[in-house]
């Protein structure tokens, strides 16, 4: 019999990247997204079944079906924007979370966690509601395994870039590599936020893909770090498209570099990134799209 899966956050950028491989491997895949930022029909699969709602509301929507495994990204994802949003931000990461991680416990799922790699900034995790939210998320999951013995792996991600980035039309919710394509693409200025000397891993979502699904297969609870080796600044990115660049003023919650504090992901998953950023931009400048 074919596992049922959920993913929250299904319709949205990474969600639909993971969707789709899972529709390949013919699961039965049930999303639960509330298009804050995933876009419908045009994110949409054929084949998977889609429920508009919230996260708090996951024990209305799924009561009748046997939910084997939970992918939960379907929170509120963005650190400037956060200050501004924070009730939205305390329901999504804070509210919502709770509501899944009982939903798994009480189901005995598996639950898989996109984490935020911002929980491991030198600035601490208090610097922004976005962060806070974060690692009090990662940090109940954990609890409810000693609580509970519910199953997990959390995986932190670190500025994910590919096709399908673009989520979000509202400024500030946009990723930065995201940003400067289009304002290459239009011929403007890129603009840098603060210095631009802020050091970021980025990683490629299809390998971020390839790491949820070995997390999910691993069959020891764990937390994995889903980074690229390589560093760039933020002056460099934008060096990438273009000479082009003005600089503004500091973004609030913005932290000084990427940390990693383990190798997890390799060692145990046997998992590796396969697409450097320059590699995706240089493509996009040559007039390709993934």
């Amino acid at each position: 019999m074919k596992e049922n899966i959920l993913v929250t956050g299904g319709a949205g950028f990474i969600g639909t990247a993971l969707v789709k491989e899972l529709f390949t491997r013919q699961y039965n895949i049930f999303v639960l997204d509330d298009y804050s930022s995933g876009f419908k029909p045009q994110n949409h699969i054929p084949g998977v079944t889609y429920i508009e709602g919230h996260t708090v509301k996951i024990e209305k929507y799924f009561k009748d079906i046997n939910i084997n495994v939970v992918f939960h990204l379907g929170e509120y994802s963005r650190i400037a924007t956060s200050f501004d949003d924070i009730e939205r931000v305390w329901k999504s990461n804070s509210c919502g979370t709770f509501h899944v991680v009982n939903f798994c416990k009480k189901r005995n799922a598996k639950i898989i966690y996109a984490g935020s790699s911002t929980r491991f900034a030198e600035e601490g995790v208090n610097h922004s509601p976005y962060s806070y939210t974060k690692s009090n998320g990662a940090e109940l999951i954990k609890n409810y395994f000693e609580w509970y013995g519910l199953k997990y792996a959390i995986c932190y991600f670190y500025n994910v870039f590919g096709y399908g980035y673009d989520s979000s039309s509202v400024p500030g919710y946009e990723s930065v590599v995201s940003v400067f394509e289009k304002q290459y693409k239009a011929d403007k200025s890129l603009t840098i936020c603060g210095s631009g000397y802020q050091r970021r891993a980025f990683t490629y979502v299809n390998d971020i893909v390839a790491g949820l699904l070995k997390a999910w297969k691993y069959n020891k609870n764990e937390e994995f770090q889903l980074n690229n080796t390589k560093e760039y600044s933020i002056l460099e990115i934008a060096k990438m498209f273009s000479n082009n660049i003005i600089y503004v003023d500091d973004r609030p919650g913005d932290r000084a570099t990427s940390i990693t504090t383990n190798n997890n992901a390799r060692e145990l998953l046997n998992w590796e990134t396969t697409m450097d950023i320059n590699e995706w931009i240089d493509n996009i400048k040559n007039g390709g799209n993934e």
